[in-house]
């Protein structure tokens, strides 16, 4: 049988290792629910600390609050959670992709043996290449809004 004891938020705060306002965030976005108020204070079911742990988890792997409040409160949660988990394995591909690229260009110009920055061959075959990658970054924001 579950235990049904009651914990404050200072309790649940140091159970986690979350502030409080954390907690009170958490509670506004809807990822957890107080049982209600002893002398004024949120009491919480021990649940509660099982469902911080996913909170956590699904931070820790790169989902957003709003995210994170759609796979623990939706319903048809495998299905959702299946979208949600394959798009998130794409957005982290995609920024795999960038980041060794990224890592493939400094390695490029670390062995390029130019002078400077500035009069590297690496820089000069890459002109207006910035202006791509603004282009690119500038469509995503606005995609994503």
């Amino acid at each position: 049988m579950e235990d049904r004891r009651l914990l404050s938020i200072t309790e649940v705060g140091e159970a986690t290792g979350l502030p409080s306002s954390a907690l009170r965030y958490y509670e506004k976005a809807g990822l957890i629910r107080s049982s209600g108020r002893a002398g004024g204070r949120r009491q919480f079911d021990t649940g509660v600390l099982q469902r911080l742990a996913v909170v956590a988890l699904l931070q820790e792997v790169g989902f957003t609050i709003a995210e994170i409040g759609v796979l623990v409160n939706g319903r048809g949660k495998r299905e959702t959670w299946h979208s949600l988990a394959e798009a998130k394995l794409d957005e982290i591909d995609s920024h795999l992709q960038r980041v060794t690229a990224a890592r493939e260009l400094l390695v490029a110009s670390l062995e390029c043996g130019c002078s400077s920055v500035e009069s590297c061959d690496l820089v000069a075959s890459r002109r207006g290449r910035h202006r791509q990658v603004a282009e690119t970054l500038t469509f995503r924001t606005r995609s994503s809004t």
